[in-house]
């Protein structure tokens, strides 16, 4: 590990290295052991978890599982070029697959967890870092609150972009949608059953529940689909996976329901990937208003509020009754090659941080 003054900078470009995809449990694996080593040097006590293979870590000042304050981060990303898992710097922004989303928060984390080393025991506060977000969270920020960890209040930055607060955001539903058919020669298409053509049948219904696709409505996106084993075989199985998000959960209700008729009528098979609640939560909480009164101190403006499309591990928090903040410094490209993040930014929110976690007044 580095010294006891590692940079921001310096923390970020090891963890934009780890090329941390689900699919890749070998380089999440020793990303993790990154962090942990990390950490324990800091003199934080580290738990390491699993769930389905998934790793996670939450570290604390005290021995306990409900810090005053949760610091929570996913380590893990989408798909990138080779080149994309490098920081590079250009005109006061940092860029690289993560660097946004959010592997930013992290650094934060680890540096503030080293400055704060010779004092841990006389603070009150957690990080947690999970390695599913992009798939759900179930078995991340989830599992670890339905283990018994808790907080008075979560820092997550996974949203409420530009120094704007996310107070509401979508609900999400994320499922497969099977068919299953019979198969025949391609040349004997009346012997047996397509599946694929029942499930685009089925595909096109759902798509025209939800109507034209405008900012503010509920959305439907087809993210995958797969079906066939040859070119000249009609195909008995074929599945997609579609991503519905909703204004608010009545409307999940409501649009969930005529969701599963077309897949009753259809003989289709529809199972729940994942599934997050819409969230609105409530911005003159104690300790949210505390956080915001020093950002607007450290930013020189005030904060505002906003709506999120996307959903977050912040829902999760909130099933838990675990108020959440969620906002962070400028920066776009989540999910692309042109990823970036405001390097001034990036500063500042560690200066939020930092009087945040030492300030007495945060209960």
């Amino acid at each position: 590990m580095a010294s006891s003054d590692t940079s921001l900078q310096e923390i970020l470009d090891t963890l934009i290295c780890f090329p941390t995809l689900a699919e890749r449990n070998k380089d999440m694996v020793n990303c993790f052991e990154y962090l942990e080593n990390f950490l324990n040097k800091a003199n934080m006590k580290v738990n390491s978890h699993q769930s389905k293979l998934n790793p996670s870590l939450v570290a604390t000042s005290k021995s306990t599982k409900h810090p005053k304050v949760i610091l929570q981060a996913h380590i893990d990303v989408v798909p990138a070029k080779a080149k994309d898992y490098k920081l590079t710097k250009t005109s006061g922004k940092y860029h690289g697959r993560g660097v946004y989303d959010m592997k930013f928060a992290a650094a934060c984390y680890l540096r503030l967890a080293e400055e704060l080393s010779d004092k841990m025991s006389d603070l009150d506060f957690g990080i947690m870092f999970t390695a599913d977000e992009e798939s759900g969270g179930q078995n991340g920020v989830k599992y670890l609150l339905d283990e018994g960890y808790s907080a008075n209040v979560c820092i997550l930055p996974d949203g409420g972009n530009d120094w704007k607060i996310e107070k509401t955001s979508n609900a999400a539903w994320i499922a497969k949608l099977s068919s299953n058919g019979i198969s025949a020669h391609g040349s004997r298409p009346w012997e047996g059953k397509n599946a694929i053509n029942n499930l685009l049948e089925g595909l096109s219904e759902i798509h025209h529940v939800f109507g034209e696709l405008k900012p503010h409505k509920n959305s439907v996106t087809i993210s995958k689909i797969r079906g066939g084993e040859a070119f000249n075989q009609v195909p008995d199985y074929a599945e997609a996976t579609i991503d519905m998000r909703f204004v608010n959960d009545k409307e999940y209700q409501k649009i969930k329901k005529k969701i599963e008729l077309i897949a009753k009528d259809l003989d289709l098979k529809i199972e729940t990937i994942a599934r997050m609640e819409a969230r609105d939560i409530d911005i003159e909480e104690p300790n949210i208003k505390s956080f915001l009164k020093i950002s607007e101190k450290i930013i020189g403006k005030p904060i505002e509020s906003t709506h999120s499309f996307g959903t977050t591990d912040a829902c999760h928090f909130a099933k838990h009754s675990i108020p959440t903040i969620v906002i962070r410094p400028p920066g776009g490209g989540a999910h692309s090659s042109a990823e970036w993040l405001d390097i001034e930014g990036l500063e500042q929110f560690y200066q939020i941080l930092k009087i945040y976690i030492t300030d007495s007044s945060v209960s």
